[in-house]
């Protein structure tokens, strides 16, 4: 696992408590138009499902996230894809 996948799992966990949480590297599938990306740690799918998102929007979900996450994308994350949803 590397690194920063994993200091985004942390972070995560430690902020939502997610009853479901998946971290995909997808940095290679990037890597013919970002050259850093054949390294990894560029670009992730990130599915969670959290009762922290109860009652939020699309946005507010998007925005609770990049706080969350705003070392790594000021720090070589490039990308992120997003599925966040609360409890069903």
């Amino acid at each position: 696992m590397n690194e920063i996948r994993e200091n985004i799992l942390k972070k995560i966990e430690n902020e939502l408590r997610p009853s479901f949480i998946e971290v995909i590297d997808e940095s290679h599938l990037h890597a013919n138009h970002n050259p850093d990306a054949k390294n990894g740690g560029t670009h992730f799918k990130i599915k969670v499902i959290s009762s922290f998102f109860k009652g939020k929007s699309k946005v507010e979900k998007h925005r609770i996230m990049h706080r969350i996450l705003d070392y790594e994308l000021k720090n070589g994350l490039h990308a992120l894809t997003l599925e966040l949803t609360d409890i069903e």
